[in-house]
C-alpha cells in the first residue's frame, strides 16, 4: 500500500471578524427558526383539515349506517312477504284439483 495517495482536507480559512461571523450564524439560525415556524404553521393547517375530512367521512359513515339498517329492514320484511307467498304456493299446489 505504498502506492496510497493522501488528500489533504482543505484549510478553512475564517472569514471577517469574529463578531461577522457569529452575526451570520445568528443571521441563519433565525432564518432557520423561521421556516421551522412555517413548517409546524403548515403542519397545524393540514391536521386541521384532515381531521374536517375524517369527520364528513364519519358523517357520510353514520349516514350509510342508517341507510343500510332500513336496507335491513325492508329486507327481512320482504323475506316475510316471500315466505307467506311460498306458503301460499306450496297450498295452492299441494290442494286436491276440484274437477
Amino acid at each position: 500500500m505504498t502506492d496510497a495517495v493522501i488528500i489533504p482536507f482543505p484549510a478553512r480559512n475564517p472569514v471577517g471578524e469574529p463578531a461577522d461571523r457569529l452575526q451570520t450564524a445568528l443571521q441563519n439560525l433565525q432564518a432557520a427558526l423561521d421556516e421551522q415556524r412555517q413548517a409546524l404553521s403548515d403542519w397545524r393547517f393540514a391536521m386541521t383539515e384532515l381531521g374536517i375530512g375524517v369527520a364528513g367521512l364519519g358523517h357520510s359513515l353514520a349516514i350509510y349506517h342508517d341507510a343500510l339498517g332500513g336496507l335491513d329492514g325492508k329486507l327481512t320484511d320482504l323475506r316475510g312477504t316471500a315466505a307467506q307467498l311460498e306458503g301460499w304456493a306450496d297450498g295452492v299446489l299441494n290442494e286436491p284439483s276440484a274437477t
